[in-house]
C-alpha cells in the first residue's frame, strides 16, 4: 500500500484533460475547388451536425452576441476591445463544432478556448483587419472626394468606382473570412492565413457568392418574426461555416 508524504510538493496540473487545446489541423497546400451544389449542401451538413448539441452552440451563440454587443457602450475603448476579442470568440465556436465532429461532444468552455490559446496571431489578424478596412476607407473616401471636389464627376466614372468598390468589399470579406479557422485550428500564421482564405475565394468565386446570397436571404427571412427565427438559422449557418472550412482547406 502506498503512503502519501505530507512534506511532498503539491503537483500543478497544466493540461486540462477535459478540455485540451485543439490538435492542428492538416491544411491543403492549395484550397479545394468545390461546386455551387457542393456549396449549398454546407447549409444542410451543418444542420446534421446540430442534435444533441443546440443548446451549447445557441448559448455559446448568444454569449458572443451579448459580449460583443456590450463592448459598443463602452466609448472608443470599447470599439477596439470588440475588434480584438471578436475573433478569440468565433475561434472559441469553430472549437466547439471542432468538438463535436471529432468527439461527438460539445463544451461551453470551448467558447474562451481562444483566450489562451493561439491569442497572439488571432489579435494580429485583428489587426490587419482593422488596418485593411481603415485602408480601403481612405482609398475610396478620397477617390469620392477628389471627384466631388472637382466635379468632374460623370455617370461613368461613378460606375466603375461603385464596381470597384463592390470588388473590395468582396475581397475584403473573403481575404478574412476563413482567417480564423485556418490561424486557430490550421495553426497558420496570420499572413498565409489571409493568403489561403482569398485563394479558397479565388478557386471558389460563384459557389461562394451563390453560397452567401442564399445565405443573406435565409437570415432575412428569419428575421421576420421579431429575430426569433434567427435563434434556429444562426446555429445552422454556424454549423455550415464549419464545414465549408473543412471542406475547402483541410485534408
Amino acid at each position: 500500500m502506498s503512503e502519501i508524504n505530507p512534506y511532498q510538493q503539491p503537483q500543478a496540473e497544466l493540461v486540462d484533460d477535459n478540455n485540451p487545446p485543439a490538435q492542428p489541423l492538416t491544411i491543403l497546400a492549395e484550397p479545394r475547388k468545390v461546386s455551387v451544389g457542393d456549396a449549398l449542401g454546407w447549409i444542410g451538413s451543418g444542420h446534421k451536425m446540430l442534435p444533441g448539441h443546440w443548446g451549447v452552440v445557441l448559448g455559446a451563440l448568444v454569449v458572443t452576441v451579448l459580449i460583443t454587443s456590450a463592448f459598443q457602450i463602452i466609448p472608443l475603448l470599447g470599439m477596439i476591445a470588440q475588434v480584438l476579442a471578436t475573433p478569440l470568440l468565433y475561434a472559441g465556436i469553430v472549437k466547439i463544432f471542432h468538438r463535436m465532429e471529432t468527439e461527438g461532444t460539445s463544451d461551453f468552455a470551448d467558447l474562451f478556448a481562444a483566450f489562451s490559446e493561439r491569442t497572439g496571431p488571432l489579435i494580429l489578424m485583428a489587426l490587419a483587419q482593422l488596418g485593411v478596412m481603415l485602408l480601403l476607407g481612405i482609398i475610396f473616401g478620397g477617390l469620392g472626394y477628389a471627384m466631388g471636389a472637382g466635379g468632374g464627376a460623370t455617370t461613368g466614372a461613378m460606375v466603375v468606382i461603385g464596381l470597384l468598390g463592390v470588388v473590395a468589399v468582396f475581397g475584403f470579406v473573403y481575404l478574412f473570412y476563413f482567417t480564423v479557422p485556418l490561424i486557430f485550428l490550421g495553426n497558420k500564421g496570420v499572413g498565409e492565413a489571409m493568403k489561403l482564405s482569398l485563394g479558397g475565394f479565388t478557386r471558389n468565386v460563384i459557389p461562394l457568392i451563390v453560397y452567401l446570397l442564399v445565405t443573406m436571404v435565409i437570415v432575412l427571412v428569419a428575421a421576420l418574426p421579431l429575430l426569433l427565427g434567427w435563434l434556429f438559422v444562426m446555429p445552422i449557418l454556424a454549423g455550415a461555416y464549419y464545414v465549408s472550412f473543412r471542406q475547402i482547406f483541410v485534408e
